[in-house]
């Protein structure tokens, strides 16, 4: 394709070779180190591309192998600026858009981040633009090596970075480092308090005097394990030891779930008729939109994709403006009708995903007990989950 446009750019000509040396002809063209592309064999001859330059060369090949050649076509920038060369309107605005293009790829119109997962792309974006690099900046204002070395030395999480500029387009890759290991303090005096409501199933202590027992029943904030130890309680005066408490403390928990399955309901039934609006957004400091004046959408009822093509010359050559185009796929709402066994159906579905999306892989759920109340309108549905899960914490002793 970069060989096409340069061709183009320097002009070709499409050129049809006929006789009865028509081979030598070729022999004779690349010994003399003319390129020739697209070759075609035709019933008299061959037809083939060469550039402006080789085509002189080739008036001596032709005429030592006795061939003729005749111009079937011509393409190009030099052709076509000599075929309108009286209209100069035309002209103007040919060079008013060459030199548009190449004031616009004096400035970077989109930045691109990968590697970053536990930093997040809204304060690396945040922390560029104060340092100059923002949608619109102007690359001679910009460099790369002193943005890598700002991103490393205000964000040590990140272990590695390279920002590299081509064309309009900046891309910055990340490393980040690998967390160091928890160090646990073990010599700040602590209690152990409950996180949330339960009944203790099982309780293991490792420092600290345990204030509850298997089978308890604790609230949300009381404490389990105290870190204030009373060495002789019958000794008035006696100093107490602070120590740093821990324990794992296991609980049962009871989780309820209310929601309601209607038994009338509308699905989409799509119709196949589509419309399509566009819009274009210009990056040029404030985000400014502009509708076209083709497309539209005058349905009811309807489905609404958006897409967002950011338009450019090239891979590295991305320009401030980004076609956004709305489809939409109308639908007729039509209502159905669940019977009773369908709507169970769907309640356990509908519990299985929401023990799936609210509860931590870290939990047991040990049981799950769903009832059902039926209604004219709907199934009301009461789920009580039963789980087993941690509940201790620590909290830093404050002094009295």
């Amino acid at each position: 394709m970069i060989l096409n446009l340069w061709q183009y750019t320097k002009g070709y000509v499409r050129l049809c070779v006929t006789g009865f040396s028509v081979e030598r002809f070729l022999n004779m063209a690349a010994f003399r180190g003319v390129y020739l592309w697209d070759v075609v064999r035709t019933e008299s001859g061959v037809e083939l591309n060469v550039s402006i330059r080789g085509f002189r060369m080739l008036r001596g090949c032709a005429r030592k192998t006795k061939c003729r050649t005749k111009i079937v076509q011509k393409n190009g920038i030099p052709f076509f600026l000599h075929k309108h060369r009286k209209r100069k309107v035309l002209m103007g605005g040919i060079l008013f858009f060459i030199f548009g293009l190449m004031a616009l790829a004096s400035f970077v119109w989109r930045i691109e981040i990968d590697g970053n997962v536990d930093v997040p792309q809204e304060a690396l974006l945040a922390f560029l633009e104060t340092e100059g690099l923002r949608t619109g900046a102007l690359k001679l204002n910009l460099s790369d090596r002193e943005l890598q070395s700002a991103i490393l030395n205000n964000f040590p999480e990140i272990s590695w970075a390279d920002v590299y500029t081509r064309g309009t387009r900046t891309s910055i890759l990340i490393s980040e480092a690998i967390p160091p290991k928890e160090i646990f303090d073990r010599q700040t005096p602590v209690h152990v308090v409950a996180t949330s409501e339960g009944l203790i199933t099982n309780m293991v202590t490792a420092a600290g005097a345990p204030m509850v027992r298997q089978n308890d029943v604790v609230r949300e904030g009381e404490m389990l394990v105290s870190g204030i130890l009373e060495l002789e309680p019958d000794t008035p005066g006696t100093p107490n030891v602070y120590v740093h408490a821990y324990a794992e403390v296991w609980a049962r928990r009871y989780h309820t779930l209310e929601f309601s399955v209607p038994f009338i309901y509308d699905v989409k039934i799509f119709t196949g008729r589509t419309s399509v609006d566009h819009s274009i957004n210009l990056l040029f400091g404030t985000e400014l939109s502009i509708n076209l004046p083709f497309g539209g959408n005058s349905f009811e009822s309807y489905d609404r994709i958006t897409t967002h093509r950011q338009i450019g010359a090239g891979g590295d050559y991305p320009l401030p403006f980004v076609l956004v185009s709305e489809h939409y796929a109308e639908f007729t709402p039509t209502p159905r009708t669940r019977t009773t066994e369908e709507a169970m159906e769907l309640a356990e579905r509908l519990v299985t995903g929401r023990i799936i999306r609210e509860f931590d892989f870290a939990i047991d759920v040990i049981d799950r007990q769903i009832g059902f109340r039926e209604t004219p309108e709907a199934l009301l549905v009461n789920a009580l989950i039963t789980t087993h899960e941690r509940i201790d914490r620590q909290i830093p002793i404050t002094a009295n």
